[in-house]
């Protein structure tokens, strides 16, 4: 059986000691040392990406596996992207882990469904801060929450999970262009803006991942791109990932809920040229938060002005 990437990862910092090295420069180390590990995926993936940008996104997915894995191991936050190094003076003394008695798994597993849900749904909402701030800050899509709460629910408890996304947004281009070219582009045919529609889920697993991908799927039928996000996946999972994303032309964002500039998109999305206005009355019908997310939409392409405050989490630029 071929080693977990992570242990990879760690072996490859620990040959370089103290060398600061980003994702990309990790994957192209791999590649090279590990070419018949890697020559099958680079077949599988039959042209979709290059392996480099595959395995790249790999080794950015499994970064908190390789630090929690190796305590010698450290992020160096200074450099963006940021880099992992080993550090051979660390402290390998740490108190080991504490191991899990009987009775703690026996309360474990005895927690019921409904509990273990609410807390996923917790962890969930942890995140729309900091990806709402990272789309903001490095993207310039301004966004708002679209809450399950200002539903109509008429279809019962989760009867929209299949209807509106976590998080809906609006990319303005000429948010960084100069008054004068803003100016033109006003009176060009062209979109002034796309609507974007985000899924968020804490942890994607190869157990989990299809139906939270084709959540993202049906949830974002409506806008111009539609994304997936999440905290945690492993390899394999972003394996499957990439090829469903090939095929369907969602994205998938990499969130980093205690840097807000390590998040990343990892896999684009494809780009509709339309909305679709019947999928998004829809939503209105449901929604009132929508409601309020076309309005802010509407405001702004009559006044040509986007109003940070009228979105969300726009105060820390």
């Amino acid at each position: 059986m071929s080693a977990p990437l992570h242990r990879l990862i760690a072996d490859y910092l620990r040959s370089r000691p103290r060398e600061r090295l980003t994702p990309a420069e990790i994957a192209t180390a791999l590649i090279q040392l590990h070419p018949d590990r890697f020559a099958q995926k680079a077949r599988d993936l039959d042209g979709r990406t290059t392996i480099e940008e595959q395995v790249t996104r790999e080794v950015y997915a499994n970064r908190k596996a390789v630090l929690r894995n190796d305590r010698s191991i450290s992020l160096d936050p200074s450099r963006r992207p940021q880099a992992l190094f080993f550090d051979p003076d660390a402290d390998l003394n740490a108190a080991p882990v504490a191991a899990t008695s009987g009775s703690e798994v026996r309360d474990s597993t005895s927690q019921t469904s409904e509990n273990r849900a609410e807390q996923e749904d917790a962890n969930e909402h942890a995140l729309y801060a900091p990806l709402q701030r990272f789309l903001y800050q490095e993207l310039n899509i301004v966004s708002k929450r679209i809450r399950e709460g200002t539903s109509s629910n008429r279809r019962g408890r989760g009867g929209n999970k299949w209807l509106h996304p976590d998080i809906v947004g609006m990319l303005v281009p000429s948010q960084v262009w100069g008054e004068l070219v803003q100016q033109v582009s006003t009176e060009l045919p062209t979109s002034k803006a796309k609507l974007i529609a985000i899924e968020v889920k804490r942890r994607l697993t190869v157990g989990t991942i299809r139906e939270a991908f084709f959540q993202a799927v049906s949830n974002s039928l409506w806008a111009n791109r539609g994304y997936l996000a999440a905290a945690e996946i492993d390899a394999e999972t972003l394996e499957g990932l990439n090829m469903l994303c090939a095929l369907h032309g969602v994205g998938y964002i990499a969130v980093d809920r205690e840097n807000v500039g390590e998040s990343q998109i990892l896999i684009h999305a494809r780009e509709r040229d339309e909305v679709d206005w019947a999928s998004a009355s829809r939503i209105a019908q449901e929604n009132s938060d929508f409601t309020a997310f076309l309005n802010n939409v509407l405001n702004y392409l009559r006044s040509g002005k986007v109003m940070p405050p009228l979105w969300e989490h726009t105060q820390d630029r």
